[in-house]
């Protein structure tokens, strides 16, 4: 099996996860906003013990400086997480941060989401849910050059899980960072294609990011205003992993702005693409961008100045992904028909 990559597809390796051709997937599943959100702020140290952990000597990182900062977050939990994982997660980031002096606390509870995953992979399911709710004909993928029309159908069935949460939970955007775990962020049984068994540990959003002209993801995703936002696939991580912080921590460090650097040119550091130990350490520069992508005000993370530089892998194979499920849906629209 192939190593973990951080906030990156890997191919291969996780096909023991696929659905059994018996077992139904829920691939789009709506989330309607909890009551009590967005609630009144608590006292911090109420929740603390959310983010309780124990010290691991093994995973400590080394230290060039020492920051004083704050990020506040918020958490949620899919279905079938529980409360022992979520503080296992959520404290494994503290521990990472604690060592440099970032504080992460939240100051409400842990909201429920009823969802699985984040996003659909499955060339099938994005055709079926394009030709029953949208009026745009799935072969419009067959195409070098789809319309703002076709990627925004396509996107809205590949992260309309994503786009639920978005609606409830991250706009308008607000000053906090969303942590949310799932058991995975791509469904089960990603496609018939036994080839494309895609994995995904973590994926972080940002809206900078897709702003710019990254594999056209603004028009795919088509969703604007939204506070930063994480997910987190909590059985892929386990799978690999004996510890969380390195993923948690990783994707967190997307949050603030870090950008993937390459072992060879900058050698062992928390944004690796392939790191998996967990006391990879950050650098000085790295410092110095979460403390310019933290606020003043309270030191916590200030939305409207976030700057992630990555959506998941797709800063480099956004147009690889998008490039095979498009072509997927549009050999599917020749062999099972277009729409009337």
């Amino acid at each position: 099996m192939r190593p973990i990559i951080l906030a990156t597809i890997f191919v291969g390796g996780l096909a023991a996860s696929a659905c059994t051709p018996d077992q139904h997937v829920n691939f789009f599943e709506p989330v309607v906003t909890d009551p009590t959100f967005p609630g009144t702020p608590g006292d911090a140290t109420t929740y603390q013990n959310l983010l309780a952990y124990t010290p691991n000597p093994a995973c400590a990182p080394n230290v060039p400086r020492v920051l004083d900062r704050r990020t506040e977050l918020r958490i949620f939990r899919g279905n079938g997480i529980t409360m022992d994982e979520v503080v296992r997660f959520v404290g494994g980031l503290k521990r990472y941060y604690d060592y440099y002096g970032v504080t992460m606390f939240t100051r409400y509870d842990v909201i429920q989401v009823p969802i699985d995953h984040a996003i659909v992979l499955n060339d099938q399911a994005i055709f079926d849910w394009m030709r029953k709710n949208t009026s745009v004909d799935p072969s419009c993928a067959n195409s070098a050059y789809p319309t703002t029309a076709c990627d925004q159908a396509l996107g809205a069935a590949m992260f309309y899980n994503v786009k639920e949460f978005f609606h409830a939970y991250a706009e308008p955007e607000r000053d906090v960072i969303n942590v949310v775990l799932l058991k995975r962020v791509a469904a089960l049984d990603p496609s018939s294609d036994s080839e494309s068994a895609w994995g995904i540990a973590g994926l972080g959003l940002s809206q900078s990011l897709l702003n710019s002209d990254i594999g056209a993801l603004a028009d795919v995703l088509n969703e604007s205003n939204y506070s930063p936002t994480v997910f987190i696939g909590v059985n892929v991580t386990d799978f690999v992993l004996p510890e969380p912080d390195i993923v948690i921590a990783h994707e967190v460090g997307h949050a603030y702005g870090l950008e993937h650097l390459k072992p060879d040119s900058y050698g062992a550091n928390l944004m690796n693409p392939t790191a998996t130990v967990c006391d990879l350490p950050l650098n000085q520069s790295q410092l110095t961008t979460i403390e310019q992508e933290t606020a003043k005000y309270g030191n916590v993370l200030d939305a409207s100045t976030y700057d992630g530089p990555e959506f998941l892998s797709f800063t480099s194979r956004a147009p690889e992904i998008l490039g095979i499920l498009r072509a997927r849906i549009a050999r599917l629209a020749l062999t099972q028909g277009v729409r009337p």
